[in-house]
Parts: structure tokens; sequence; C-alpha cells
């Protein structure tokens, strides 16, 4: 059986695939009869002419075993032999060297002197080469197999030092964003005001309740310029301690500016156009600036994108609805925000402003706490201090969510005109 060569076979199925076997000789009869000896062993046999034709086969093939001619006209076996030695594929290829020269102990000799690993003279036995070929193919395909073997083990051991990156990465990283996160926390509840101001006639609180995955939320009370009263609720899109940041600058803006002007549209106008410099890719904030007047009884407000605030009258309906005046902040430097209506606040009249964690909470049936739902709550606790309405509110909210605030934050603030 004649056949050219075959690439070396898989771990699985490689004693049952056969091999390479070279066969060298100038004599096309010798060639013939060597097949005829090995044909039995099921595995394929290459046949070269002469020493150059076997180095080109030795190129891209392995084989198991080099059945070698020694005497040949150009380059006899030897040289072949040396040759095949030195190239790194085939340097531990078995070589039989098979010869008729009669003064056959010199070229034994010299045949084991350059590697052969057996020396046979012509007219080989049959039966003899056959076992010493089958042996050496059966050498190979052990060889073959431990091999395979050692490179699936390396391979498995590659893959499973890359899982182990792998996880030590994923730990690494869900560690980074849990400390990233518990900044953003400590800079959030840093900068809530410790109370609200203390203002006759008047009854202000407002409150935070942290989601896990957020540090964006924001509520203040500012003291402006005239003696009047800022109150600020916010929202930085976005998780983590870069909203967390953009949060402090939005105070810090406000508080700034606050402290030379009392005009709430003119403030977020300015605020804006700062914070457009400082704003993350992709990120806005949406806020509520309200002036409260309490002398006056009045209250002005501009909104910058923020969720509708509303105004409850002494009886529980909605006297009022504070709605968005313009774009978030953030978005874009040269757009100004307007001022919304200047609303009359009589006794018992309160003002209710959230973040959209409020009406956003979701319940196990994926359904939201909505508007209405808020304002129910916040009618049915009307009667009650500021404190008491929000208290209210947010744990209404946390028990609808089943305490797992995993969108948002929830934020409230309340200011109600005290019956007198």
């Amino acid at each position: 059986m004649t056949s050219s060569p075959t690439p070396a076979p898989a771990v699985a199925s490689l004693v049952d695939k056969p091999v390479n076997i070279l066969l060298v000789d100038d004599q096309p009869k010798n060639l013939l009869a060597l097949e005829a000896i090995l044909d039995t062993l099921g595995q394929n046999l290459v046949r070269a002419g002469s020493g150059a034709e076997a180095l080109r086969c030795l190129l891209n093939d392995e084989f198991a075993v080099i059945l070698l001619d020694v005497l040949m006209p150009g380059m006899d076996g030897f040289e072949t032999a040396t040759l095949i030695r030195e190239r790194i594929k085939s340097q531990h290829t078995p070589i039989i060297f098979l010869t008729a020269v009669g003064d056959s102990q010199a070229h034994m000799f010299r045949g084991y002197s350059i590697g052969a690993v057996d020396y046979l003279l012509k007219p080989v036995v049959p039966e003899i080469l056959r076992a010493k070929v089958a042996a050496f193919v059966d050498l190979f395909k052990k060889t073959e197999k431990v091999k395979r073997q050692a490179e699936q083990l390396r391979e498995m051991e590659r893959r499973e030092h890359e899982r182990k990156l792998a996880e030590a990465h994923e730990r690494f990283e869900a560690e980074r964003m849990r400390l990233s996160i518990r900044l953003a926390r400590e800079i959030q509840q840093n900068l809530f005001p410790a109370s609200a101001p203390v203002c006759p006639g008047w009854s202000i609180h407002g409150a935070s309740h942290p989601a896990e995955a957020t540090g964006g939320d924001y509520f203040d009370y500012i003291p402006f310029v005239d003696g009047t009263i800022g109150i600020a609720i916010g929202d930085v899109s976005g998780h983590g301690f870069g909203p967390a940041l953009l949060m402090a600058a939005t105070r810090a803006y406000l508080r700034v500016l606050g402290q030379t002007d009392s005009d709430v549209a003119r403030i977020l106008t300015l605020a804006n156009r700062a914070l457009v410099a400082d704003m993350l890719e992709g990120h806005f904030v949406t806020l509520v600036l309200a002036r409260l007047d309490p002398a006056h009884r009045l209250l002005t407000y501009a909104s910058a994108g923020h969720p509708t605030g509303y105004v409850l009258s002494r009886t529980g309906d909605v006297k009022a609805r504070l709605e968005s005046t313009g774009l978030p902040l953030g978005i874009a430097a040269d757009i100004p925000l307007d001022a919304g209506s200047q609303i009359m606040l009589e006794p018992g009249e309160l003002v209710c402003f959230v973040t959209d964690g409020v009406v956003e909470a979701t319940g196990a049936d994926d359904k939201a706490f909505g508007v209405d739902r808020a304002l129910e709550i916040v009618r049915g606790h009307r009667g009650e201090p500021a404190k008491e309405i929000v208290d209210a509110l947010c744990n209404a909210v946390i028990a609808f969510a089943k305490g797992q605030l995993d969108a948002d934050d929830v934020t409230a603030i309340v200011v109600k005109a005290e019956v007198t």
C-alpha cells in the first residue's frame, strides 16, 4: 500500500490512524520489495528514489521510521542521514540502514555513529524487518499520543490560568466598584444639609434614601443674599463616583451664586454654563431651584428638566403643577432657563418636590409607584409637619419596592405653610 504522507492524528484516534514510513532506495525494484514486506502493517508507505527526494519528504511531514539504502548515486545514505540529523523536525526519527555491501563492519560502525537505530543486510528477512518497523510504528504512536496529551494538558492549564485571571479581574473590578459607590455615597451624605432652616410659620424638611448603586440625588437649603431661602432638589444621571462629584460641583455653584443673586432662573442659567465644562460625557443634571419668601408667602421656581413638583391646597387638591421650565443642566451652555409662575402659599398649603426614584420605584409586579400614589400619601398626611409627610412618603416607596431601591435614590422635600 503506497500513499501520500498524512498529518499527525488526534489523541483519541491515534492508535487507529496510519502513520508515515519513509522508504529510500535508488532501485525501484527494491522499493517494491519493501512495500510488499511492509504492506500488511497498514501504514502509509512513502517512496523516495534518492537522498534529495527523501529530504524533501521530510520538509513537511513526520515519519515513524526511515528505511534508508546506503549506496545511492549522488548522495549516499550516510550523507542523507547526516543531513536528516541536522534538521530539527527529524533529528530523532529512527533510521534503519539497509545495505548489500559485503564489507559491512565499517559501514555498520559509520551508520551507528551518525545516529542509526539499526543496520540490516540485504536481502532482509521479511519477518525481522516487519517486526522492527512495527515496533517503531508502535513507539511513534505512543510518543505522539503522549505529546498530544501534554499539549492538551498545557492547553487546559492555560485556560485554567486565564479563567483564574478573569475571576481575579472580576473580583478586583467588583471591589473597585463597591469602593466607588461607597465614596460616592459618603460624598452625597456629607453634602446633605444637617437640618432644615428655622423659619417661623413654616415647616420644611427633606430626606434622601440611597439605592445601593447610585450617588446622584441631591437636596439643599441655600441662604440667598436677600434673606430668602433657596430650596434645591436634583438628580445627576448615572451611578458611582463621577456623578457624586458632579453633584458636589452643582451644590457649590448654587451656594456661591446664591450669595450674590436670588433670581432662581438666572442662578440656574449661570450654574448651567459652569457645569457644561465639568460635565462627564453622556451625563446631565435635572434640578429644581425654588425661592421661598417666608414674609410674603411667595414661592418662585425654575426647573431644569426635573420631575414635576406639586402644590397642594389645605383640602388636598392640586393647586398648581410646577413643571419643567428648561433643559437639564450640563447639556448646552447657551440655553437660558426661565422661571415658572409665582405661587402664593396660604396657611395649610404645601409644596412637594421629589426625584424620579419616588415615582419610578417598582414593586413586585413591576408596576411603578407613580405620581398618583405619591400624591395620595402626601395628601393623607397633609395635616402633619413636613418631616412626617416626607417620612411617610419615603417609607411608602421603600415598602412598595420591598426595600430594594435598585433603580434610584428616593429623595423628597416638603415646604409647608403652617396654620397660625
